[in-house]
């Protein structure tokens, strides 16, 4: 099924994109303090191609859309769009411009819905919104996707996939001549990624905008992009077309070094790998849920008398469209979400989720929102790691 961007438009959105957009970047160097983020990174995007930015955390790629965005200002080097040179020195200009980027974490609204978030996006809105219009405008935009969000819903009730979906339609919303998508898919299920990804890939097809996406998925890059750029400790190492080349070379690219590149390219590929681990004969069960039910946020039921074990050095995987029920189970068993009924019990004991047994008994979560349930983005890493031990000794004073 073919998808076109609505003739509507956003409050204070441009007028319709004039196509794609070509880019190109000369020499462009960005430094904090004495540690240099890109040096001279010189990179060429076609009118309507999805071009892929590989390399390591820390490689640059961030930094360098940051920069085309104008979230930041390189110190040296020249941004050419469509063959004209442009000084972006605000992410407002960049939008003027029309060029649009989703982050790599969220800039929703918490309080406001999802049709408020999605105008909130244009950046300029009237004194007095006409709703009743607005409304029309934006289900037409939402039908004309393969994303089905409820325009009324809160960004607190919606998954982490379908936050990064909101994401993305905030930006295709105002029509962007280039669109930066900043891994794009690290919270999203392989079919999700494949419906966000191919969706995009065809808006580029269609001429309508280009597409910078930064992932660390090879699946991604070799069946979604048409180009590829690697960055390496802030230099641009490799540029080549993605059916001239391989994930393993690209893994060797990213990596400098052949042999860890074949063990990059093992874990982030795709590809299965599985390790046979040796077998024990004395194995207990680790966790034990019996008839669990948790309420979502509607005050329906999301989790629904669940039952399952999971015995010492097993690893169990829960998995299952956004919006099933994989949240609130998580939050239930970490004690973030009150529990319906049921029980849960972690070792043989009954596990209330409580800070004291998380410690006697060893229970630890990463969340699929490390930004909003893990850490505290303004401390730095040390004092993050201290929170979970400081007010007992040698922390606690």
């Amino acid at each position: 099924m073919q998808h076109d961007f609505p003739a509507t438009h956003a409050i204070g959105a441009l007028p319709r994109s004039q196509g794609a957009m070509a880019l190109e970047t000369i020499g462009l160097t960005k430094r904090f303090g004495s540690f240099t983020a890109l040096d001279q990174v010189d990179l060429q995007i076609e009118p309507g191609k999805v071009h892929a930015l590989l390399g390591e955390n820390g490689a640059g790629k961030s930094t360098l859309v940051k920069c085309i965005a104008g979230f930041q200002r390189a110190e040296q080097g020249t941004i050419l769009l469509d063959d004209r040179e442009h000084d972006i020195s605000s992410p407002t200009v960049a939008r003027e411009l029309g060029i649009g980027m989703v982050y790599q974490h969220f800039t929703l609204a918490p309080g406001m819905t999802v049709a408020e978030n999605l105008l909130l996006a244009a950046g300029k809105l009237p004194a007095v919104i006409h709703w009743k219009t607005e409304r029309k405008k934006l289900q037409s935009f939402l039908n004309s996707t393969p994303f089905q969000l409820d325009l009324d819903a809160l960004p607190s009730t919606l998954s982490a996939g379908e936050k990064q979906k909101l994401e993305l339609l905030k930006q295709l919303y105002l029509q962007p001549r280039l669109l930066i998508l900043d891994e794009p898919t690290s919270v999203l299920t392989p079919q999700e990624a494949d419906e966000v990804l191919g969706h995009v890939r065809m808006i580029a097809s269609n001429g309508h905008c280009s597409v910078i996406m930064i992932t660390h998925k090879f699946r991604e890059v070799m069946a979604y992009a048409d180009t590829v750029t690697v960055l390496r400790k802030g230099k641009a190492v490799h540029h080549c077309r993605v059916e001239a080349t391989t994930p393993a070379y690209l893994a060797s690219a990213m990596m400098g070094d052949a042999n860890n590149a074949c063990a990059t390219l093992n874990s982030v590929s795709g590809e299965s790998v599985r390790t046979s681990l040796p077998s024990s004969t004395q194995t207990s069960t680790a966790l034990h849920i019996d008839r669990l039910n948790v309420l979502g946020d509607r005050g329906t039921l999301a989790v629904n008398q669940l039952s399952l074990k999971v015995q010492t050095g097993e690893i169990l995987g829960v998995a299952g469209v956004s919006g099933n029920g994989q949240r609130e189970l998580v939050e239930a068993l970490v004690g973030q979400r009150v529990r319906q009924s049921g029980t849960v019990e972690v070792m043989g004991q009954p596990y209330f989720a409580r800070r004291q047994q998380n410690h006697q008994l060893g229970v630890r979560s990463l969340p699929e929102e490390p930004l909003r349930s893990a850490c505290v983005a303004e401390f730095s890493v040390a004092e993050n790691m201290a929170l979970r031990d400081f007010d007992k000794p040698p922390l606690s004073r």
